[in-house]
């Protein structure tokens, strides 16, 4: 279950981003959702999500997927509320594309993202570019620092002391790096040791990205949303494998 001291930070910290973006969101408890044969659970859903829901086999995998569609379409509710309007969310598609990235097959040009770490699910949605990752802490292994940070971001981790608080950096940079993927529509393919976000604000091709990071009890979140109006989807070469 989400401490309501979490919802209650997370609701705070995320709607500040809103007054100066088109930034909508929605935190979804994945407990609430654990019955996934149940009607009041997926009457969001559309024909196509539930023909797809039904190709999981993988119970965890089913939660996962109906609760990042339930964040989406609550946040997507909330977008259209925000401009007088409203739509049948039964009728909304959000699909996985060729690139593993969700979308909203009606709206095109809204751009989603979805993170999950049991028992947070976040949806995002926005006019611009955006990606969103959250982590459970856990003990960051010195194996994954040295496969995918950066220099810099060794450096200064090496002068943390206090094990607790290195970790929680550690975590900071590791969603940081997630949410850039996912903003990139990169996923794995990223280059993660090339990806330095220790500041934040960083510029990759014509993108320029503000990074925005929360540390809650158990928890990080950090968002990477789009500066301006990047005309071009062109990436640098070195960030990529």
């Amino acid at each position: 279950m989400i401490l309501k001291e979490t919802k209650y930070l997370f609701e705070r910290n995320v709607e500040r981003l809103k007054k100066n973006s088109s930034l909508n969101y929605a935190l979804v408890d994945m407990n609430e959702k654990m019955e996934v044969n149940n009607d009041e659970h997926l009457s969001f859903l559309s024909k196509k999500e539930i023909e797809y829901l039904k190709a999981f086999k993988i119970y965890k995998k089913k939660i996962q997927w109906i609760c990042g569609r339930y964040a989406v379409k609550k946040a997507f509710f909330k977008y259209k509320i925000s401009r007088k309007s409203i739509v049948d969310l039964s009728c909304v598609d959000v699909l996985k594309g060729a690139d593993s990235a969700p979308y909203i097959l009606q709206y095109p040009n809204i751009n989603v993202s979805i993170t999950h770490s049991f028992p947070y699910c976040v949806g995002v949605i926005s006019e611009s570019k955006v990606g969103v990752d959250i982590e459970k802490f856990f003990t960051v292994e010195d194996s994954l620092i040295d496969f995918f940070f950066s220099d810099r971001e060794k450096s200064l981790l090496s002068k943390i002391t206090d094990p607790h608080q290195r970790n929680v950096q550690a975590i900071k940079y590791w969603t940081r790096k997630e949410a850039v993927s996912k903003f990139l529509r990169l996923g794995m393919k990223m280059n993660f040791k090339e990806l330095d976000t220790v500041d934040n604000e960083l510029k990759i091709g014509n993108y320029k990205i503000s990074l925005f990071s929360f540390e809650f009890s158990d928890c990080c979140l950090s968002l990477a949303i789009q500066i301006g109006d990047g005309s071009s989807d062109s990436i640098w070469g070195r960030f990529l494998n």
